[in-house]
This record gives C-alpha cells, sequence and structure tokens, in this order.
C-alpha cells in the first residue's frame, strides 16, 4: 500500500504568495499549507493545483523492516532478561486527531506555540510546523492528503525487562527452602519513536486505549 496525494511546498507567509502561487482551493490565505504544481494535461506545470494531475505516489505505507530480539545473560544466581521489537523504515501519517482543534475544544497541546498565526511576529511564523487554525481551508487545503503530513513511523518497543536472584542452595536450605527466588519485571518500559508526545505508535491513532507500563515484584520458593 501507499500513501497518494500532493507535494507541500511549506505554509504560505503573506497575501503577495498566495497571490502569485498555484493554489489547490481560492479561499487559502496566509498560514494555509501551500502545494507544488507538478503537472498538467499536458504534462507539465500549468499554474494550477488540482486532484488528476498533481497528486502522486508519496511513500509507502508499509513498514520495509520487522524485527525483535530477546536477551538472556546470567552470572551465578544473578539473570538479566530483555525483549524488544519494532519496524524501520515505514512512513505514517499524522491524523487530524493528533494536530487539529476539534469543534470547540482547545487545540492539541503539540501544536500549541508551533502554528502559525496573526498574533506571532513575522519570524516565528517563518519557523511555524503547523497551518493556521482555520476550519474553512482546513477542510478543503490544509488536511488533504500530502507529505506534509508524513512522519517517520519506525520505533522499536522494549516489550519486558526481568531481573531475577536465585539465592544460594546452602544458604536456603538453612532456613528449609528448596530454592528461592526473588524477580523484579517490567512490561512494556521504554519505546522509542518519532511520534508526536503523548501518542504510541502501536495503538491506532483515534483510539483512546494506550499501552501501559506494569511494574512487577515477586518471590518463588519452595520447600
Amino acid at each position: 500500500m501507499a500513501f497518494y496525494g500532493y507535494r507541500a511546498d511549506g505554509i504560505y507567509q503573506t497575501d503577495e504568495e498566495v497571490a502569485n502561487s498555484p493554489k489547490l482551493v481560492t479561499s487559502v490565505g496566509p498560514g494555509d499549507i501551500r502545494y507544488k504544481d507538478l503537472s498538467g494535461i499536458d504534462g507539465t506545470p500549468d499554474g494550477k493545483i488540482d486532484k488528476t494531475n498533481d497528486r502522486e505516489v508519496l511513500a509507502s505505507s508499509l513498514p520495509h523492516y520487522l524485527f525483535g530480539g530477546y536477551i538472556n545473560v546470567g552470572y551465578k544466581g544473578l539473570r538479566l532478561s530483555a525483549a524488544f521489537n519494532g519496524v524501520g523504515q515505514q512512513k505514517v501519517r499524522m491524523s487530524e486527531v493528533m494536530v487539529r482543534q476539534q469543534s470547540f475544544r482547545a487545540a492539541p497541546e503539540i501544536i500549541m506555540g508551533k502554528y502559525w498565526s496573526l498574533y506571532n511576529t513575522p519570524e516565528q511564523n517563518q519557523k511555524a510546523i503547523y497551518p493556521r487554525l482555520n476550519s474553512a481551508t482546513g477542510n478543503s487545503n490544509n488536511y488533504e492528503m500530502s507529505d506534509f503530513w508524513l512522519m517517520d513511523g519506525s520505533y522499536m518497543r522494549v516489550k519486558n525487562i526481568n531481573l531475577s536472584y536465585t539465592f544460594p542452595k546452602k544458604l536456603v536450605n538453612r532456613i528449609r527452602f528448596d530454592n528461592l527466588r526473588v524477580y523484579f519485571n517490567v512490561e512494556d518500559p521504554f519505546c522509542f519513536h518519532h511520534y508526536p508526545k503523548g501518542w504510541d505508535p502501536e495503538v491506532n491513532s483515534s483510539a483512546s486505549n494506550y499501552i501501559a507500563t506494569t511494574y512487577t515484584f515477586g518471590l518463588n520458593f519452595s520447600f
């Protein structure tokens, strides 16, 4: 599978830029996403953006690599094991729920201070990462499928870490045990990824659930 859409060319900064650029919709203004005029009917740029001639395959949505592993080491009674998995070289799309203001709610925290705004200085808007908060052009222009919203979807998750210690036989026999082992276990402790803060690469972007980290302490013995 592949992402198919427009090639973004930054964010409009001035009315002059808007007036002198090909547009997907006539209502765009400063703060909206600008798209590249890739082609026209005759195969050359024609000064307008349309769905027929200016969209192309942007990237593969499937990971190129899947990997995982297990580590198990020990010394005398001490043992450490860890399991991990992940994907490599994958593009994913930032969904609207991640970056777009929904109805009457506040804008998502991850875009605060990073979107184009009339209240910013020109210098601040030059550094803006996200387009302006505008429902009209948001629906018709800014949140169209484009490489503007594609990001690196590769990640590595540490699924499990287990640390244990088995006491020497001579010691446990003194207290009339056959064996005695203590352990500490943690599930899903770390995930290294490029997703916005608060989002998990293994959880659907529209889901309200998440992968929790679970800590367990234990004691095993027999007599």
